[in-house]
Parts: structure tokens; sequence; C-alpha cells
């Protein structure tokens, strides 16, 4: 099971744009070298030019806008008669450095993730936090982390579930739908991991509500400078946030069938 979980990241890391498209530049280069012009030069062209499209604000956000947009945000109601008994935070990527705070071990997709769900338990007080997420080599787990992030923001420790085995969304979704079984559950992850999210939750018999977080594609009511459409790493990383869930979601499919 390790190796297979290894053996997917790894493909997954590959078909990412930025290699990919490394990869394939690379060939156009042997082939113009191997006196294989056009081709080469075809190759070499395709590459650079979809990393430059990659790279810009307008085919970032075509990219990831459908994602972030299935689910809308979730609007607290304190007070209704279905107030959430448990709030899922899925994990996200950290780097558990003893010697740097405590929020900045934590990613930027963890960090939204677990804001808001303090923000949530705050508003439901009544309601248990589930943190999910492995060590991954780290030695402490998102999970973990999660946990001492929630009670350094002022939620008790006898209301938090911390789940540190699940290595990635599928295996959460396995450990946490019993434990949600006939109970009032929200999720919260990133927008645009949230459909590929709930469709495995779903496919466990779990229906939890989702509590989608962490956008990224926000459109300023001002109008914006002409640079702010020049191509930027940032882009490229939105963009590659949509390929991936985009790579997630056909992965999906093929190992459920028709």
């Amino acid at each position: 099971m390790e190796l297979a979980f290894l053996a997917k990241k790894w493909l997954g890391s590959l078909l990412l744009p930025l290699p990919l498209l490394l990869i394939l530049g690379f060939f156009g280069l042997i082939m113009l070298l191997r006196h294989h012009r056009r081709s080469g030069s075809t190759l070499i062209l395709l590459s650079l030019a979809a990393l430059l499209l990659l790279s810009t604000r307008p085919v970032a956000n075509r990219l990831i806008a459908p994602l972030e947009s299935q689910y809308p945000p979730h609007v607290v109601d304190a007070g209704a008669e279905q107030a959430a008994q448990d709030i899922i935070v899925l994990g996200a990527a950290q780097v558990a450095d003893l010697s740097l705070p405590l929020l900045s071990q934590l990613g930027q997709a963890g960090l939204v993730r677990i804001t808001e769900g303090v923000r949530l338990a705050h508003a439901y007080p009544d309601a248990r936090l589930i943190l999910s997420g492995y060590a991954g080599g780290e030695g402490r787990s998102s999970a973990e982390l999660y946990g001492a992030v929630a009670q350094a923001l002022g939620i008790s420790s006898a209301r938090l579930l911390m789940l540190p085995e699940p290595k990635d969304t599928a295996e959460e979704a396995a450990a946490i739908a019993p434990l949600i079984a006939g109970r009032r559950a929200l999720l919260v992850t990133s927008a645009s991991h949230m459909p590929r999210a709930m469709t495995l939750f779903q496919s466990r018999g779990a229906r939890p509500q989702a509590a989608p977080v962490g956008h990224h594609a926000k459109e300023s009511r001002a109008a914006l400078p002409l640079y702010s459409y020049l191509p930027r790493a940032h882009y490229l990383e939105r963009s590659e946030i949509a390929w991936h869930e985009y790579l997630g979601s056909a992965w999906l499919r093929l190992r459920q069938g028709p």
C-alpha cells in the first residue's frame, strides 16, 4: 500500500504543469539537437506557450473558478435547530519545524483550513472538531499541528478528535465517515478541493455540509492595472492547484468506473 501511495504521488507530481511542460520542452530540445528541427521547435514553443498562459491571471482563474464555485460558503446560524455537531478539517502539507512559530509550520492551505475550523468551532460551541492529516515524514502530523493551533486559539482539548493516520482524502473519508454517521457535520477544506472531497465522503455514505475556504479566484471590483495580467509565479501555482484537482477527479472516476 505504501509503495502504491508513493507511486501515485510521484506520477501526480510529474503530471503537474511545470514538470510536465519542462519535460516536453526538454524532449523538444533533444529533437532539435538531433536535427528534427520542425518537431523539436514545435514542442519547445508549445511548452513555453502553455507555461506562459498558465502563469496569467485570466487563465488561472478560468481553470480554478469552476471548482471553487460548486459549493457556496457556509453561513453560520448558531441559533438554528440543526446546528453542527461535528466540524471536520482535512489535512494539508506542513513542516514541523519547532524553530518556527506554530502558524508558520503550516502551509497556506492548512493555515486557512484550521483557521476556518476554529472560527466555526467558536460559532458552534457544542460541536466536536475532527482534525485529520498524517505526518508525511515530518515527525508531527497535520492533525497534531491543527490541534495545537486550535488550543492556542481557545478551543478546549476535550472537543478535539485527532486522526493522524490518513494519508490522503480517500483515507480521510474512510476513517471519518463512520464517526459522523447520523450526525450533522461540516466539512472544511480548500474550495478547489471541495468537489473531490465531497465525492469521496459521499462514496462512503457520509453527507457532510460543505464549508469551503481558501478561495483563489477572487474578482476585484476595482479596475485592474494592465501589469496584473503579466505572467506571475503565483498564477502558475493557482493553475497547478486546479490541474491537480482535475487530475485527482479523473483518477477517481477511473477507479470508480461508469
